[in-house]
């Protein structure tokens, strides 16, 4: 309400302000359309009647001239018929009286009435009487009444005119700026209609998205569970195989192989000697490709050493197979709560990473970087950071492509709720960082 009340008083001063102006400006408008025309017909038809009286003085002073020369003492008395002749030929209303004075000034008598009181009013032009010497001078007196007169109408007509000029000049802006103010008004109040219902909606529409986001939260952190109990229960199932495996068929294999030992020592002949050294290394292999798998299936050195320790003889092992230098450090592993789903995850990031350096990255050097990142908080994770000083590769490049291991590395993270970033630059080694939240 307060917003349109000062609206409208922002509307009337601005009409105010646009009337005090124009004001002004309609006035002279006014003015000038009505003064410019009839005060240059006066002026120019002024200056006709004068430019008139000019040349019939002229005239009239050239006859009598002439006449001089022919009869010079008797000119004068044969002056009011040639006054006469010339009237005829000169005759316009504009030209009023034409006297004749002589040398001395004095009015000649040529018959006419005496000059009257309007007579004063008149515009007078002279031309002297020459015959060797000033004899006389010729006065013509013309009226502007006419010039004036139509100057007048002139003034009427353009003051109408003017009028409606300034009329139109000062009306058509303040009837713009009324109806803009009348639409403004109108656009303020629906404005302000929809104001009301916009945040209502946007109210209501706002409560329905963090309903919705609430509800995408939920479902995330549920599948986020439901994976972390899917991984925990994948390893879990892997150690149960990997025990069973190291437990029974390992256990079957040695004593196997413990067996044909003792009959390869027992047997007399040597085909049968021989069959039996060739079975015992059989059963070697054998054992070995069990330990494999129940190493891949669920790595013991975990259990044995925890994850620090068997990360450090992994990199050791690396480093001595390879020859490649490893610099790695740890921070806070020691800390309790780490799932176990968590600890082989992050194993086995640094076992893939690694296998990769040594199948392509061709590098001399790796630095492996575990720490624990705020220990004990409620967003608990773990941070690791590889990097190599390889040939690198073009990320978007290998991605296209689908590498197993990256992707599997990712897809690994992904699961347990964690995030990972893989940067490179050919030519100029690879890094990844990846976090892990210490629960699944």
């Amino acid at each position: 309400m307060a917003e349109a009340e000062q609206l409208e008083g922002a509307g009337v001063n601005l009409e105010r302000y646009l009337a005090a102006r124009l004001g002004p400006l309609a006035f002279f408008l006014l003015v000038v359309v009505a003064i410019s025309a009839p005060l240059v017909y006066l002026v120019m038809g002024v200056k006709t009647i004068r430019t008139r009286a000019n040349s019939t003085a002229r005239l009239v002073a050239e006859l009598i001239h002439e006449e001089a020369q022919q009869r010079p003492v008797l000119w004068r008395y044969d002056a009011p018929k040639l006054l006469r002749h010339v009237s005829l030929q000169t005759a316009h209303q504009s030209i009023v009286r034409i006297d004749l004075t002589d040398e001395q000034g004095r009015l000649i008598e040529l018959g006419q009435a005496a000059p009257s009181a309007s007579d004063r009013e008149l515009l007078w032009h002279s031309e002297p009487i020459e015959v060797e010497r000033e004899v006389g001078r010729v006065w013509v007196g013309v009226t502007s009444r006419e010039v004036e007169r139509q100057a007048s109408l002139i003034f009427l007509g353009f003051a109408a005119l003017g009028a409606l000029l300034a009329g139109v000049m000062y009306g058509l802006p303040v009837k713009a700026i009324v109806e803009a103010e009348k639409r403004i008004d109108a656009s303020q109040r629906a404005l302000e209609h929809l104001n009301v219902n916009l945040e209502a909606t946007v109210v209501e529409r706002s409560s329905q998205l963090r309903e919705a986001l609430d509800e995408v939260r939920d479902k995330e952190q549920r599948l986020r569970e439901l994976s972390g109990r899917a991984v925990a229960l994948q390893e879990a199932e892997r150690r149960s195989l990997s025990r069973e495996l190291h437990d029974s068929a390992g256990q079957a294999l040695t004593a196997i192989r413990i067996n044909l030992q003792i009959l390869a020592e027992l047997a007399g002949n040597d085909g049968a000697k021989a069959m039996a050294t060739r079975t015992v290394e059989l059963a070697d292999s054998t054992l070995e490709e069990i330990r494999r798998v129940v190493n891949r299936l669920a790595p013991a050195v975990l259990d044995d050493l925890g994850l620090q320790g068997a990360i450090e003889r992994h990199c050791d092992d690396f480093s001595e197979r390879t020859g490649v230098e490893i610099d790695y450090q740890f921070g806070d592993l020691d800390e309790p709560g780490v799932d176990t789903g968590v600890e082989t995850a992050a194993y086995r990031i640094v076992q893939e990473s690694l296998t990769n350096v040594a199948r392509h990255a061709n590098a001399e050097r790796v630095t492996i970087d575990l720490r624990r990142l705020d220990a004990g908080a409620v967003h608990d994770r773990i941070a690791i950071d590889i990097a190599d000083d390889g040939r690198g590769f073009d990320v978007e490049e290998v991605r296209a492509k689908g590498r197993r291991g990256l992707e599997g590395m990712r897809e690994r993270v992904e699961l347990l709720g964690g995030t990972i970033e893989i940067s490179a630059t050919p030519g100029r080694g690879a890094q990844i960082h990846v976090t892990l939240p210490v629960t699944a």
